[in-house]
């Protein structure tokens, strides 16, 4: 046996007597076969992967990839009083022309100052995934966690346990003031994480969450039993959730020091905190941590400088508008499948991704939650939630807020919503093919219909389950979407759900909604609100919703826009006129189309959408793009006080459900188009 195995085999041993003083979780569980190291291991539902395992080669040396170095260094310990010594990582072309985040990583008990170096070697896999694009660029440091004067790991080890909950005066006060004092960093809580493996797992829980003003990253790998109860680690979940950027839970499915980061994270699920679950196939073990190390370090500081994916200091959206409104995107399955198909090979997949999570800190699903596609058919049998249950993954993974976009729409509504035995009223209209959903197309459905109640039952638990499913998840929904009428007196859209359970429809939709997660922010959302007309409709409808009581928090404005209409003092008027209301404005699917079709209308029906691409590009359109989107984000900035959110209607043209009117910032190869540098420069980061 050598010396490696000798340390890891006596770290085990004696996490099994540090094991039996755990507590067990209380819920049920379904029992594993015995032999677990630490005893039965008893998974729940909750329990399962949330990556799949790594490609092979994650820590081989590359000859191909630029080399980061990795340097013992010395410092003095005034909280132990002697000197000590730290493994330190240096990415590829370190410079002090540049700042860096850092990650503080702990070792096991039975570990020193190069157990991660041991185990996980992650110098290597850090040059690999900064070579490959999928981690920034970031210094790693590798301290002793053992904080007394003889700190190696010798004879019996486990007498040192108390050193370890000691190692946070020293951590604080001496190693990071080092680190901060030698290297070019970021001295500061966003660009700090912590996290760990076994006993340095419990370390980063309790020191990094019990000092949220040094660290907004924070991960756990197999914790041990030093992890202090879940109650004293987020004694104040609503600051927890205001202040972690990522919270970050792992065990093998194996491992039988399980029960303490499920004990931890029923806790924060009971309470709403976000984090990420991730129970892989290994036990507790080397591969368990360099896995979850290979993960955590592609979703660290995301949204602090370029972003993950980026390999240089060029400005991004979501860095240039960090202090003024979350930048966003909608996507579909597309993109969160990762998969290429014969309309987007695996490479442009690939490149899509990279935009999304360079350029965007906040997600919409475009189609993924509308009523056809996650709830087609009838009964608690008929929802499918597989393709929303990947987007959520994607933006949880890459810590983005996300939106669900729509709980209540005239148009991609299964006709089965409105079917019931009630006759319907004379029409001539064409009836509905089979499975084509109500309006989608501009097809009503003319057959028998349901009651009022019967319809308003259906609305509450298609909202109910859609919405429970993914509270906490979910920030902010799109309840109602389009319901205003487009020309004429009405206010109200002639829609099914107005005709057969009458205006107060929208005021159930958000009181169901609101019940469903408290905490959520619903919205209101329509196009075409840069017509004065609509928009006073606008304003008499929320006058009305207010006064029923209606929990409307936030107006969705869509500004599907053109070239020859969209400019400053358009988009001024018309937030200036939204600010009225006193309500927080989030721009929900912006897009700006420059297809000669679409230049005399501004509104976004997708039954008219073929017609308002058609007819090739307008003249310049580049240069006139580039016009609509400066002044555009003018009139943002300017409202910047009442604009929380702006999202674009796709990541790049290529993604667009407008593609042929080259709409967006980035076209079919997601390069940037003179557009983006405008936008960079209303920000003043260009």
């Amino acid at each position: 046996m050598n010396a490696k195995q000798m340390i890891f085999r006596g770290s085990l041993i004696g996490l099994l007597a540090l094991a039996s003083q755990a507590a067990d979780v209380p819920d049920a569980r379904a029992r594993r076969g015995g032999g677990a190291f630490g005893g039965p291991v008893e998974l729940g539902p909750d329990d399962k992967a949330a990556f799949d395992d790594p490609p092979a080669g994650i820590v081989a040396e590359r000859a191909d990839v630029p080399h980061g170095k990795l340097a013992m260094i010395e410092y003095e310990s005034k909280s132990v009083g002697t000197t000590r010594k730290m493994n330190v990582y240096t990415p590829p072309g370190y410079s002090t022309d540049r700042k860096y985040p850092v990650l503080y990583l702990l070792h096991g008990i039975g570990g020193d100052e190069t157990e991660w170096q041991r185990f996980a070697t992650p110098n290597l896999l850090l040059d690999n995934l900064i070579a490959d694009g999928k981690a920034m660029p970031m210094i790693i440091v590798m301290p002793n966690g053992r904080a007394r004067q003889n700190d190696r790991a010798e004879g019996n080890v486990f007498a040192s346990a108390p050193a370890f909950a000691a190692f946070e005066k020293d951590l604080l006060d001496d190693v990071i003031p080092t680190i901060e004092s030698r290297y070019s960093v970021q001295a500061d809580r966003e660009h700090r994480g912590l996290a760990g493996l076994s006993m340095g797992g419990g370390q980063s829980l309790n020191f990094g969450l019990g000092h949220l003003d040094a660290f907004a990253w924070v991960g756990g790998f197999s914790s041990a039993p030093n992890t202090k109860p879940p109650a004293e680690l987020v004694p104040d979940p609503e600051a927890a959730t205001r202040q972690l950027r990522l919270l970050w839970l792992s065990c093998g499915n194996q491992d039988g020091l399980i029960r303490i980061s499920q004990g931890v994270h029923a806790y924060l699920r009971e309470h709403n905190v976000p984090h990420l679950w991730h129970v892989d196939g290994n036990g507790h073990d080397p591969t368990h941590w360099r896995n979850s190390l290979y993960h955590f370090a592609q979703l660290l500081f995301a949204g602090t400088a370029a972003g993950p994916t980026s390999s240089s200091d060029t400005p991004t959206l979501r860095a240039a508008f960090r202090d003024c409104f979350l930048i966003g995107t909608a996507i579909n399955r597309g993109l969160t499948s990762g998969a290429g198909s014969r309309w987007r090979s695996q490479e442009q997949v690939d490149r899509d991704i990279a935009q999304v999570t360079e350029q965007f800190n906040q997600l919409t699903a475009e189609n993924e939650m509308k009523w056809e596609r996650i709830h087609p058919r009838e009964g608690t049998e008929g929802y499918e939630f597989g393709a929303a249950d990947a987007f959520v993954d994607f933006g949880l993974k890459r810590d983005m807020y996300l939106v669900g976009h729509t709980l209540v729409w005239h148009s991609q509504t299964p006709n089965w919503v409105f079917a019931g035995t009630n006759p319907p009223p004379a029409t001539t209209g064409e009836a509905p093919r089979p499975g084509r959903a109500f309006g989608g197309f501009g097809r009503g459905y003319t057959g028998p219909r349901a009651s009022r109640d019967e319809l308003l039952e259906r609305m509450r638990d298609h909202i109910h389950t859609v919405v429970g499913r993914y509270q906490g998840k979910i920030k902010t929904w799109d309840v109602v979407n389009e319901a205003i009428a487009d020309g004429g007196s009405d206010v109200l859209r002639n829609s099914l759900w107005l005709q057969i359970i009458g205006p107060d429809f929208i005021a159930k939709a958000f009181e169901f909604a609101h019940e469903a997660d408290p905490e959520a922010i619903l919205r209101y959302n329509d196009y075409g609100l840069e017509n004065p007309a609509k928009r006073r409709k606008l304003l008499t409808l929320i006058q009305s919703l207010k006064e029923q009581g209606a929990p409307v928090m936030a107006i969705g404005t869509q500004a599907h826009l053109n070239v020859s209409g969209a400019n400053f003092e358009t988009m001024d008027a018309c937030l200036t006129e939204l600010e009225a209301l006193g309500l927080p404005i989030h721009v929900t699917e912006l897009d700006v189309n420059s297809a000669q079709g679409g230049q005399r209308n501004t509104g976004a029906d997708i039954a008219n959408n073929a017609s308002a691409t058609q007819g090739g590009l307008v003249d310049e359109a580049n240069q006139r793009l580039t016009q609509a989107y400066e002044g555009i984000f003018r009139a943002f900035m300017k409202h910047r006080a009442s604009v929380e959110m702006v999202t674009f209607w796709g990541p790049n043209d290529a993604n667009s459900w407008r593609r042929n009117g080259s709409p967006l910032l980035f076209d079919v190869n997601a390069e940037p188009k003179p557009a983006f540098d405008a936008v960079l420069r209303v920000a003043g980061k260009k």
